[in-house]
């Protein structure tokens, strides 16, 4: 999924299928929330993180660190739901 050069940290997150320890991941376009084990990933645009996770207050810029992160947290326990949702008969 990442093709190109990028930075990964893992993370104190534990992956809602597995438990082991997430990955974040950022490229020049995405970052992105996901287990190396599992192989499940969500990721959002830089562009959109410009936009909803930045606050601008006087000559500073601050990201909105935890509410960013909850939303890719909350992203991926989505998908394992889906995911488990549709391997019931």
């Amino acid at each position: 999924m990442v093709s190109e050069e990028s930075l990964k940290l893992e993370l104190s997150l534990r992956c809602p299928i597995c438990g082991s320890n997430l990955q974040l991941i950022e490229n020049s376009m995405y970052v992105i929330l996901g287990c190396q084990k599992c192989k499940i990933y969500t990721r959002m645009t830089k562009k959109h993180i410009y936009r909803m996770y930045l606050e601008y207050e006087g000559n500073y810029v601050h990201l909105k660190w935890a509410e960013l992160i909850k939303e890719l947290y909350i992203r991926i326990s989505n998908k394992t739901n889906e995911t488990y949702d549709q391997s019931i008969p």
